[in-house]
């Protein structure tokens, strides 16, 4: 069950750039499924122990353990011991949140935890170092800030992030050495308008060519450039974000499945399946109340 859920809304495009939210389930094991988003994730356990599956590694987590998730990386939580009640905050963003060029705090450094790893890297960061009490800190803090909602409370949302990504990176040994993000602003600016377009037409038919068109860039350098920057492919992305969108209306109308597919940019209801389950771990009418 999701709760307390808060958001900040991008003006331009009106999606989602960053949510905050709390996870609370049941105890007992679940079937692992590959659920993955476009969205980076930082993850806080208030309580709550178990197992988090991460492709082909597990962690026990416990309270106080903080989860850090790039774009695309399949996770899933497997198993919820019984002692004590479940309760996980999740912060997802989107990366242009950071690398936005129409922002003030911009720089594409802050994404090297995600974008960098090296071969140290672990999804859960290190229970005894100081630095993880910390980011602990700034995500409560981020939380208060949507609570009291005073006013500039999306700048300071963004300013904790920025702190909690920072200590991240200079804080445990996750990042290679004299990594750099670097990325020219006008390809910036073309990218942004070009994924304002996506997020605006998910429901219409889209190709690569038309999209590259609209950043005025060759289809095989806008492909590399948003990779780079959202750690995920362009049609990667239309996918996950069309099945996001069905996930909405399947549990908020009562459509059949193929009207939904169709609303959804999907042609047919097999094409519609096999991207449900590739997103979700699941099948379509699993989403039904």
């Amino acid at each position: 069950m999701i709760s307390n859920e808060s958001a900040i809304i991008s003006e331009e495009s009106k999606k989602c750039l960053l949510k905050l939210f709390h996870s609370k389930v049941e105890a007992g094991q679940r079937a692992y499924r590959q659920h993955h988003h476009t969205e980076f994730e930082i993850s806080l356990f208030h309580s709550g122990r178990g197992i988090y599956t991460v492709g082909d590694k597990t962690y026990e987590f416990q309270k106080g353990d903080v989860f850090m998730f790039s774009s695309d990386e399949v996770h899933c939580i497997t198993d919820i011991y019984p002692d004590e009640p479940f309760d996980l905050m999740n912060i997802h963003f989107e990366p242009m949140f950071i690398w936005s060029t129409g922002d003030t705090i911009f720089d594409l450094n802050y994404l090297k935890i995600f974008f960098q790893r090296n071969d140290s890297f672990e999804n859960r960061l290190d229970r005894n170092n100081q630095a993880t009490e910390k980011i602990r800190n700034l995500m409560n803090e981020i939380e208060r800030e949507f609570i009291e909602k005073q006013p500039e409370h999306e700048l300071m949302v963004k300013v904790e992030l920025l702190k909690i990504l920072v200590t991240a990176t200079r804080s445990y040994d996750y990042v290679k050495t004299d990594s750099f993000i670097t990325a020219k602003t006008q390809s910036l600016l073309s990218l942004e308008k070009a994924m304002n377009y996506m997020d605006k037409n998910l429901m219409s038919d889209l190709s690569l060519e038309d999209i590259a068109q609209i950043a005025n860039m060759s289809k095989n350098y806008f492909c590399t450039i948003f990779k780079k920057m959202n750690g995920i492919s362009p049609w990667d992305y239309i996918t996950t974000k069309r099945v996001e969108k069905s996930m909405q209306l399947l549990k908020s109308t009562q459509a059949n499945i193929l009207d939904i597919a169709l609303q959804c940019g999907f042609n047919n209801t097999a094409n519609f399946n096999r991207a449900f389950k590739k997103v979700t771990g699941k099948v379509p009418r699993d989403y039904r109340p």
